[in-house]
C-alpha cells in the first residue's frame, strides 16, 4: 500500500504521483555524458566567479537562457559547451575584471 492508502501500482497509472514508498521516488534521473559535462562546467563557472563581483548573476542568467535548448540539439549544445570552456579560461585569468557581450542591435519598426 502507498502511504496515502492507494495501491503501489497507482504510480504506474499516474506517473506524476511520487511518495516515499513508491519505487519511482527512489530512482534518480540519469544524465547523458554531455549533460554531466555541462553541469560540471556550470559548477566550475560558479566557483571561478565567486571572487569577482557581479559575475554570478551573469553566469546564472547565461545558463538559464540556454536551458531552453532542446536536448536533441547536440551540435548546438556542444558548440556552446566549447565556447563556455573558452570563456571559463578567460574568467579564471587573474586580469579579468569584466565580461563583454555581443548583442543584436534592436530593429526599430
Amino acid at each position: 500500500m502507498c502511504c496515502d492508502g492507494e495501491a503501489a501500482s497507482f504510480s504506474v497509472v499516474f506517473p506524476g504521483h511520487l511518495c516515499c514508498c513508491c519505487p519511482v521516488f527512489h530512482t534518480m534521473a540519469r544524465h547523458s555524458k554531455l549533460q554531466k559535462q555541462v553541469l560540471s562546467l556550470f559548477r566550475q563557472f560558479l566557483r571561478a566567479g565567486q571572487d569577482k563581483p557581479g559575475f554570478l548573476p551573469r553566469i546564472r542568467d547565461e545558463f538559464r537562457e540556454n536551458s531552453s535548448i532542446k536536448k536533441t540539439d547536440v551540435m548546438h549544445i556542444e558548440y556552446l559547451y566549447r565556447r563556455g570552456q573558452r570563456q571559463l579560461d578567460q574568467l579564471k585569468d587573474v586580469n579579468t575584471k569584466q565580461l563583454g557581450t555581443f548583442s543584436k542591435p534592436k530593429v526599430e519598426r
